[in-house]
């Protein structure tokens, strides 16, 4: 699988209030409304019962708190790093 190269936008923790608790903002161009690439992961986001999936969001209060990447469960970083090279 070919990595992309980006840079992290954002990272949010929505505490809870779903599945997908975690949200990765990917510093890509955002289209004409202002959406950017995301990752949304639960805590185990590559097992079977986790969830990891890259969609488009429009950054916010509503996507929860912001905290940093090394805040992220150690499983949620892995799976950034095995998809993307940061820098």
């Amino acid at each position: 699988m070919e990595k992309f190269k980006t840079k992290i936008k954002a990272v949010y923790d929505n505490q809870g209030k779903t599945f997908d608790r975690f949200t990765v903002v990917f510093d890509d161009i955002a289209d004409y409304e202002n959406h950017y690439t995301c990752l949304g992961m639960s805590f185990n986001p590559t097992s079977p019962q986790g969830i990891g999936q890259h969609s488009s969001c429009k950054m916010g209060r509503h996507m929860g708190k912001r905290i940093k990447f090394d805040q992220l469960p150690e499983e949620c970083q892995i799976a950034v790093k095995s998809m993307y090279i940061i820098g």
